[in-house]
């Protein structure tokens, strides 16, 4: 086969996975709005991640360390969804959510349905907060 052809082909699969890419993970979606029941609350506790980069020539650098603060997940269940999801909130918004409580939620839903979605839950507030 011709190299310029096989360099053709190549791109059009690089064009096709970035715009599969583009399409699951970047496009902007709608926000959507439901109420949901809590159905558990865990706890991840701090911690740190620490980047390692390396200089010119592979030589390794100085590590950069990452503090990771403590945060509350929960599981939810939302009005006309099947499966329940996960969010995951600082430990001063989460207070005031417990398991069995009704919320209100802001999510988006990425991905490519019917093969495959994510629900990423944006906002979390109490049924009756009125906001």
């Amino acid at each position: 086969m011709d190299p310029t052809t096989l360099k053709l082909a190549g791109a059009g699969v690089l064009a096709v996975f970035a715009g599969v890419m583009w399409f699951a993970f970047i496009r902007k979606v709608p926000e959507q709005t439901a109420l949901a029941t809590i159905l558990s609350k865990g706890d991840v506790a701090a911690g740190t991640h620490v980047q390692q980069r390396t200089g010119p020539g592979g030589a390794p650098s100085t590590p950069n360390v990452i503090q990771l603060a403590p945060a509350n997940t929960f599981e939810l269940r939302i009005d006309g969804r099947a499966d329940p999801v996960q969010a995951s909130f600082n430990t001063v918004k989460s207070r005031s959510f417990e398991p069995g409580q009704r919320v209100k939620v802001q999510y988006v839903v990425r991905g490519m349905p019917p093969l495959w979605s994510r629900v990423t839950v944006t906002e979390m507030t109490a049924a009756d907060s009125g906001r």
